[in-house]
């Protein structure tokens, strides 16, 4: 219940009655938004439904904003500032670095940060994140996000962003199979307050016994689900609670970016037939897993289910049952989007920042095409190629931040103790 009081608070202010007007920008192109929506799951929560099926929200992924880190350092002489893919090329950090690239990146476009993954899976390859935008409005145009240069010394040069309060970023999260075919699994919500961004995430089933239930019934409409040995270990596997495997997750990479965290994962037995799995991602209206462990046994608790083999209701291995859903949790990552390489390598002082701005990940103002090809490779890396997206400029999405007009009630910098660094 508090969930949707909390909701429909969000709803009213951040909907205006133009809310399903044409979209003021399309950051996805179209036919590709239309080839993905008939795999958007349903929420059980009528202000996030709405803000799913409002033609304002903006959507967008990878490829449409593509991920991207800024190199702050330098004086754009003899020293190059910018916007550098998260794929960037290797050779750029390790030259004069040597393993530089090894202790930021996982691989080409995946950064160790904080521990290889970010509540997310190890098989990167089958998986794909749908990335969503809901501004606030006021008198029907958008209240927008505000930049400005933060520029210290001769040898920082930032350009931050800061989000009004009532922005809504939202993640929907799929599986892909082995036929190419988008399963949806889990949605992920952030509000931004003046203080702080809370937290929800929905799923199709946010504890065990909810799966194991709704397998007993679905299982019913086929002789071969209700014959499946597999599908009785599966059910018999969710109503017990010594399942739970006894876990720590900390960082390998990234020193005291994440302090160890004790809980537990519990491992779903894999299907002979994934079929009835299939459907019920399809059909099941998604809860908020905010107030539910997924499974708990004694002093162990899981926030949600896991797997090794290759389909189950989340990705193989995925970790996010050792992730409680909550402010204080999501913010002990989120709080150093922006922050420098040189806090944790030393030796990597001239090499930028995490990506990210005002704690969030998934999002910036620039334009794809000033500082990446279509191979992912840097572009015009020996100058400044941070050029703001024209299409958010005349939408009236982004701004120069103003105190005279973008007030204190609406927007406020977020706290955090290494954010006024300078180089």
């Amino acid at each position: 219940m508090k969930a949707f009081v909390l909701w429909a608070s969000v709803f009213c202010a951040v909907l205006s009655p133009y809310a399903f007007a044409k979209r003021v920008v399309d950051i996805m192109p179209p036919d590709r938004l239309a080839q993905l929506r008939p795999r958007f799951p349903r929420v059980f929560n009528p202000a996030l439904q709405e803000i799913l099926d409002s033609d304002k929200t903006l959507w967008y992924d990878a490829l449409s904003i593509v991920p991207g880190y800024q190199d702050s350092f330098g004086d754009n002489i003899e020293t190059p500032i910018g916007f550098r893919p998260n794929t960037i090329d290797r050779g750029l950090i390790d030259l004069a670095v040597p393993g530089g690239h090894a202790q930021i990146f996982v691989s080409k476009g995946q950064f160790h940060f904080p521990f290889s993954r970010i509540g997310t899976t190890d098989s990167p390859t089958n998986t794909f994140v749908v990335d969503f935008w809901k501004f606030p409005e006021q008198n029907g145009k958008p209240l927008p996000v505000v930049w400005w240069k933060r520029e210290p010394n001769y040898i920082t040069h930032r350009v931050e962003w800061m989000f009004p309060k009532g922005t809504l970023l939202g993640e929907i999260l799929f599986m892909i199979d082995d036929k190419g075919v988008w399963y949806p699994f889990e949605v992920r919500t952030r509000i931004r307050e003046l203080d702080t961004w809370t937290v929800d995430v929905y799923r199709p089933f946010p504890y065990a016994d909810k799966l194991a239930d709704a397998l007993e019934n679905k299982r019913l409409e086929k002789a071969q689900w209700r014959s499946s040995p597999s599908i009785t270990r599966l059910i018999e596997h969710l109503r017990n609670p010594n399942t739970l495997t006894p876990t720590t997750l900390q960082n390998s990479h990234f020193k005291n970016s994440f302090p160890p965290v004790k809980g537990a994962m519990d491992y779903l037995p894999g299907l002979d037939d994934n079929s009835i799995l299939k459907d019920l991602l399809m059909d099941t209206v998604f809860e908020s897993a905010r107030y539910f462990p997924w499974k708990e046994s004694g002093l162990l608790k899981s926030y949600a289910a896991s797997t090794r083999s290759e389909f189950s209701i989340v990705p193989k291995n995925y970790d996010a049952g050792m992730f409680e859903v909550n402010e204080e949790f999501c913010n002990r990552c989120h709080k150093d989007a922006g922050r420098p390489f040189r806090d944790y390598y030393p030796n990597i002082i001239a090499y930028g920042e995490l990506w990210g701005e005002d704690d969030a990940f998934s999002w910036h103002p620039f334009e794809n095409k000033n500082f990446v090809n279509s191979a992912g490779q840097v572009q015009n890396f020996n100058h400044d190629n941070r050029k703001f997206r024209q299409d958010f400029l005349d939408a009236g999405l982004l701004e120069k931040y103003s105190t005279s007009q973008h007030p204190a009630v609406t927007y406020k910098k977020l706290p955090g103790e290494w954010k006024n660094y300078a180089y």
